[in-house]
């Protein structure tokens, strides 16, 4: 069999990019990965998700190479159950958290720490722990503010978050923070983002930086699509994403990974 793809590495965003709208990935996108694989390719994920969210997907995907968590957070090696690098968020902005807590009472916060999920204060969007079996506490004990955060998540509609956004590097926080979606803020260690992690999972491996391919739909992975020389956003992604991303590719409902792969592979064969 032809290694085509020898030296490549695909790295993609799940939620909105490699699940479809159903949570799922496509049987034409699963085959594909595994096209990609076994023509020498290496392929993993770049999410927002915790450990045990992307756990439930690695028995269909043909990820060779440690993940990448918590928008850039997390790097870790699920073959040797290990963490190869981990940022906690700096300890003096866990006082914005509690600003943002008095000032936005309609705002759910989540924060992460040790791969659990502490509910600060639920919302209409909590009630999505309810369908799996991650570790989750429905309060943020004291001694919890203490410890290390990976992440914390502020969750609200739209309209309450564009507000927030605009306003949290001005009266509350200057550090690191993005939308990952409508109704998520993400706020993870300074300097840290999908795209950093890019670069060093691509050092780790020893990989030719000119030989990365990304795939995203968001504001959080437009830092990935910037330094993947093969950047895709998916043509239904957010409006800075696809301002960014150097190709555009088919919905998350039309197997973009599929295309994505098949797309490339024409290119090394020119």
């Amino acid at each position: 069999m032809e290694k085509i793809f020898e030296g490549y590495l695909l790295v993609s965003d799940m939620d909105g990019t490699l699940l479809n709208s159903k949570k799922q990935i496509s049987k034409e996108n699963k085959e594909a990965i595994k096209y990609f694989v076994e023509r020498g390719g290496k392929f993993t994920v770049a999410t927002g998700r915790m450990l045990s969210s992307v756990e439930e997907f690695i028995d269909e995907l043909s990820i060779d190479m440690p993940a990448i968590l918590h928008n850039g957070a997390k790097i870790y090696d699920y073959r040797e159950e290990k963490v190869i690098s981990e940022h906690s968020i700096e300890s003096y902005r866990k006082e914005a958290i509690k600003r943002i807590y008095e000032d936005y009472p309609h705002i759910g916060i989540e924060v992460f720490s040790d791969e659990i999920v502490y509910i600060y204060r639920s919302c209409y969007l909590t009630e999505r722990y309810k369908k799996h079996d991650f570790k989750v506490v429905y309060s943020l004990p004291d001694e919890i503010w203490e410890k290390d955060w990976t992440k914390v998540l502020l969750i609200g509609n739209e309209e309450e978050l564009d507000a927030l956004e605009e306003e949290y590097r001005m009266k509350y926080d200057k550090g690191n923070a993005f939308r990952s979606g409508p109704s998520y803020f993400d706020i993870v260690a300074n300097g840290i983002t999908k795209g950093r992690a890019v670069e060093e999972l691509v050092q780790i491996e020893k990989i030719d930086p000119q030989n990365v391919i990304a795939v995203g739909d968001n504001m959080n992975d437009i830092e990935m699509l910037e330094v993947a020389s093969y950047g895709f956003c998916i043509k239904t992604g957010a409006k800075r994403a696809l301002e960014k991303a150097k190709y555009i590719a088919p919905s998350n409902d039309d197997h973009p990974i599929a295309y994505v792969i098949s797309y490339v592979e024409e290119k090394i064969k020119k």
